[in-house]
């Protein structure tokens, strides 16, 4: 006898053979992650090359110095002194031009002598006193016998004058006059127009910050006149001193030779 087979569900017996659209939709994730993937991996790539590239070791991180790195000991930096300024006096002694303007020539302070009188002084109005005249001694006189005029403005008490030939002398040995001006570390000039009629006169100059100069080693002058005509001479001092002080000048009749009045002469200075 057979035996019947039990029956199965048509539902069990179906085949669940997938379709084509069910295999296309998984695929097509797949790919567009795959695409995805490879896309970002190529933005990444063209950002690192367009980046600059480094030039040196990232901060942070330690690295060996180079030979560039290594610090090169220098030197000390020493320091620049310059050298203590010295007393120091030289002169020069040349011939008078035939007209001496003081005011122009005369930049820190100029002084004439005689135009006013024996004892008369004119001088620059803005020079301060700069240049000095000791205690006068007897004898004095004034006198017109320079060859060359001076001529100067802005003076006091006399505002100017266009060209005078006056000036004050002495008579007899060892009579003259003493000057004095400010002497500083600075470079200073100071100009003499003096003279000297029937005798010798000596210049003589010293420093208050330093001993007396004189002789005939390096500045002393001697000017020497036998006749009564007056002789003259520009002198050119120039000078510097350790520190602040005064530079004084004696212009002394060494030797008279005239008994009526053999001596030196004084015009001008003028201080620059």
């Amino acid at each position: 006898m057979r035996r019947r087979r039990p029956e199965v569900p048509d539902v069990l017996l179906k085949t669940n053979k997938p379709t084509w659209r069910e295999h296309l939709g998984p695929a097509a994730v797949i790919m567009v992650g795959v695409l995805a993937v490879v896309l970002v991996g190529i933005v990444a790539r063209v950002s690192r090359s367009d980046r600059p590239a480094a030039t040196g070791p990232v901060t942070g991180s330690v690295t060996d110095p180079t030979l560039d790195q290594v610090p090169i000991p220098l030197p000390s930096p020493s320091v620049s002194t310059s050298p203590a300024p010295i007393n120091s006096i030289t002169i020069e002694q040349g011939s008078v031009p035939d007209s001496v303007d003081l005011a122009h020539e005369g930049k820190i302070d100029w002084v004439h002598w005689g135009e006013g009188g024996t004892y008369s002084l004119e001088r620059s109005a803005a020079g301060g006193f700069a240049i000095l005249e000791g205690t006068p001694d007897a004898p004095r006189r004034r006198h017109t016998l320079s060859p060359e005029r001076f001529r100067w403005s802005g003076g006091t008490p006399a505002a100017g004058n266009d060209g005078t030939t006056s000036g004050i002398r002495t008579c007899g040995a060892d009579n003259g006059f003493t000057l004095s001006a400010p002497a500083t570390p600075e470079p200073r000039k100071l100009r003499l127009y003096l003279g000297v009629t029937a005798g010798r006169g000596l210049l003589r100059i010293k420093l208050s910050t330093g001993d007396l100069v004189t002789g005939d080693k390096a500045i002393t002058s001697e000017l020497v006149e036998d006749g009564d005509a007056l002789k003259t001479a520009k002198y050119t001092i120039s000078y510097r001193a350790t520190g602040p002080g005064r530079i004084s000048i004696e212009w002394i009749t060494d030797e008279s030779f005239s008994s009526d009045c053999g001596g030196v002469a004084l015009q001008a200075a003028t201080l620059f």
